[in-house]
């Protein structure tokens, strides 16, 4: 009870001492209790609890976008700080005047698997490869996508080297194929997509040993891809290796934007993965409203402690939903429903917040007299689909 009420007072951003007064639990336990656990490192092994447990539930299948495939995406929100850290940087564009900080997080089939802070001036996509290969839970990420942020000239490189696909969503497809490259020249082409320029195979070729360094290095975790990244453009020694790492890269993206050209079921399930970390936003933000989206931290840690409480508390709103939603896709599977009334039904979110109250009084040390009947949940919401769209 204790350990719960010091999670949710870390999510929301008011602390232990807002909590005591608005609950039936003591202040001096919550402090001790949020000294000796809550730890950054205790809050990801619960969010990897969380996650996995969601993979478990036969419903998580439905949410795939790809078929068999796993569709990722990765996307930062931004939040005020109230107090200067050596992360905590100015934006106009996002927070005005103030100072702030970035929630990186990357989310599978709803679920944010990963998130880290960072400064408003990093770049978004120098961590990308670190979320993805940072994912400790059991859901197997196959592709990731992530906005116009998340490029940059190697990440289509370093994704490929953990067997991940690289599909960023790309704004303009139009401007995109008036920068395809080919690996040799084309005779007698008249199409509309013409190749700015050649791949340096042979470039490439020569630095194949010193790639396969640098990739093994970042497997290995000897370096991370922001330290790489910062490394191999701060020294003219690296000219050929860097020049040779963006034509191996200059291949997949071309590839890519050719695939967003042909195939408008990636195009679609891009865009929905895209919608889904909106929804999660949304959601995160409300959980931070509590104590106005601002994070009070002195600390860089402390920080830290209320963005992966606030991914807790998420990941346990998605798999509350999750567990009423799976009790009644089961019985839909039973019953034999058509595919048809399964994919409508697989576009109900897990991400509703609409019938949670995170205001009020706390009674944690009544909880047990107030257990939730998931059955009579999902009784109630089998009604109501049957009554929509749902006919047997």
């Amino acid at each position: 009870l204790l350990l719960n009420a010091c999670i949710l007072s870390e999510a929301f951003g008011f602390g232990a001492m807002r909590m005591a007064e608005m609950s039936d639990l003591d202040f001096t336990m919550l402090r001790s209790t949020r000294e000796d656990f809550v730890r950054v490192e205790t809050l990801c092994a619960a969010n990897d609890l969380v996650g996995n447990f969601i993979n478990a539930l036969p419903i998580f299948k439905i949410w795939n976008l790809l078929d068999t495939d796993i569709l990722a995406d990765a996307d930062g929100q931004k939040f005020a700080t109230s107090n200067s850290t050596i992360q905590s940087r100015y934006s106009t564009k996002y927070i005005g005047k103030g100072r702030g900080i970035s929630l990186y997080t990357l989310i599978a089939n709803f679920v944010a698997v990963n998130a880290r802070n960072i400064g408003l001036n990093e770049y978004e996509g120098h961590c990308l490869y670190d979320m993805v290969y940072g994912n400790k839970t059991d859901i197997d990420i196959t592709s990731v996508t992530g906005d116009n942020h998340s490029l940059n000239k190697l990440n289509f490189v370093a994704l490929d080297s953990i067997n991940v696909n690289y599909v960023p969503s790309i704004k303009n497809v139009r401007v995109a194929s008036d920068e395809l490259y080919a690996s040799a020249p084309i005779e007698n082409n008249d199409g509309p997509l013409q190749p700015v320029g050649i791949i340096k195979v042979d470039l490439i070729k020569s630095q194949s040993r010193t790639i396969q360094r640098v990739l093994l290095s970042l497997i290995l975790q000897e370096n991370t891809q922001s330290h790489l990244i910062r490394k191999i453009n701060s020294h003219a020694r690296y000219a050929r290796l860097r020049a040779a790492l963006y034509e191996y890269n200059k291949i997949f993206k071309s590839t890519h934007v050719l695939n967003l050209i042909d195939d408008m079921n990636l195009r679609k399930a891009i865009r929905t993965a895209r919608n889904r970390t909106e929804a999660y936003h949304q959601l995160q933000s409300l959980i931070r409203k509590v104590y106005n989206s601002v994070f009070n931290g002195r600390k860089i840690s402390d920080n830290r402690i209320g963005a992966h409480a606030a991914r807790l508390v998420a990941n346990c709103i998605v798999a509350y939903n999750a567990l009423i939603l799976n009790t009644v896709y089961e019985k839909m599977l039973a019953e034999g429903v058509s595919k048809k009334i399964l994919d409508e039904f697989a576009r109900i979110s897990p991400l509703a917040w609409h019938h949670l109250f995170f205001t009020g009084r706390y009674s944690f040390k009544n909880t047990n007299k107030m257990a939730i009947d998931v059955a009579a949940m999902a009784s109630m919401l089998e009604q109501h689909l049957k009554q929509s769209f749902w006919t047997a």
